[in-house]
């Protein structure tokens, strides 16, 4: 799968060590999709409220809203996942609303964690085939916030855990339907997200490893906020021979003549600064392709904007370019 298939897959789960901008990216991606005309659902499963405070909505719950053209939201949770589960299975949802908060139920989720993952991917393999009325699926993409890398791995094994300790009845059926659609590279893409520092390559080549032993497809790492030259080669190859008097001449030949030492030593901070950032970007650019045997795409830093929802905007006309 390279990138120019990114939006090929129905399911896009967008994992990445924190910090590195997968909640920007998941949703800018679904952003992109919904513009190339597919109906695209935006799913957070960490009730961090992110979206509604990129988007600028009312609070995201577990109805499925459409908040921008073909773009639909909800936030996951356990306890609604697994009411609507037994009202599915068992029927009658008054009473399956009080069975799902019984104490029991509380302590089963509690003493098993990953009976919570399996209801939150539940709900998402029940959306990835759900059809509408005239048999075409209801959403051409679905793209999910998924936990970190720290927790993907575990978070995506839960229904295979699950069809270890149940071996028959709907609960297993539901868990292996869930593990047919992770595993299925026609559906499912995971990708992941790092930016060009050591920290996050290094778990990103970690966490790739994982997942490769775990089964589940893998699309193009998206590399988040890629710096780019603020001036042509021959320009940085000056800026970095420059001392405090070389700042100072060049200013004075374009009529800035009254630049004291302080502020030039600045600027030629800021400048050798940007050289570093480069330099380390070139770095980890190549340890990317050394390591990651995966195609990769860049997005680049939004300088130019201050706002999530223009960043977001702004990231999703980047994809809808190169898609």
């Amino acid at each position: 799968m390279d990138a120019s298939q990114l939006l090929s897959r129905r399911l896009l789960l967008v994992t990445g060590k924190g910090g590195v901008g997968k909640s920007t990216l998941a949703a800018s991606l679904a952003l992109a999709g919904s513009r190339l005309g597919r109906r695209t659902c935006l799913v957070e499963v960490e009730g961090r409220q992110a979206f509604s405070s990129i988007f600028s909505t009312a609070p995201w719950d577990f109805e499925e809203r459409e908040f921008r053209p073909s773009l639909y939201g909800l936030s996951i949770d356990p306890e609604a996942s697994l009411t609507e589960y037994l009202s599915m299975f068992y029927g009658a949802q008054r009473i399956t609303k009080l069975v799902a908060r019984t104490p029991a139920v509380e302590f089963a989720t509690q003493a098993a964690p990953g009976i919570k993952d399996v209801l939150l991917i539940g709900k998402v393999k029940e959306m990835e085939r759900r059809r509408r009325d005239d048999g075409q699926f209801e959403y051409d993409l679905i793209v999910v916030d998924a936990p970190p890398t720290g927790r993907i791995v575990n978070f995506l094994a839960a229904p295979d855990a699950t069809t270890e300790l149940v071996n028959v009845g709907p609960v297993r059926q539901q868990a292996q339907t869930v593990i047919d659609m992770l595993t299925d590279s026609s559906r499912t893409a995971v990708l992941l997200t790092t930016l060009l520092e050591e920290m996050p390559v290094t778990e990103t080549a970690d966490s790739i490893r994982d997942l490769t032993q775990l089964g589940v497809p893998l699309g193009p790492v998206l590399i988040n906020r890629a710096v780019q030259p603020a001036m042509d080669d021959a320009a940085l190859k000056h800026l970095a021979g420059m001392d405090r008097e070389a700042v100072q001449r060049v200013l004075a030949d374009l009529g800035i003549d009254d630049v004291d030492a302080s502020t030039a030593e600045a600027l030629l901070d800021t400048g050798h600064t940007h050289l570093g950032r480069l330099d380390l970007a070139e770095r980890m650019r190549q340890r990317v392709a050394d390591e990651i045997d995966l195609p990769s795409l860049e997005l680049p830093f939004v300088a130019d904007a201050t706002r999530p929802e223009e960043i977001v905007t702004a990231i999703a006309a980047t994809l809808e370019d190169r898609l």
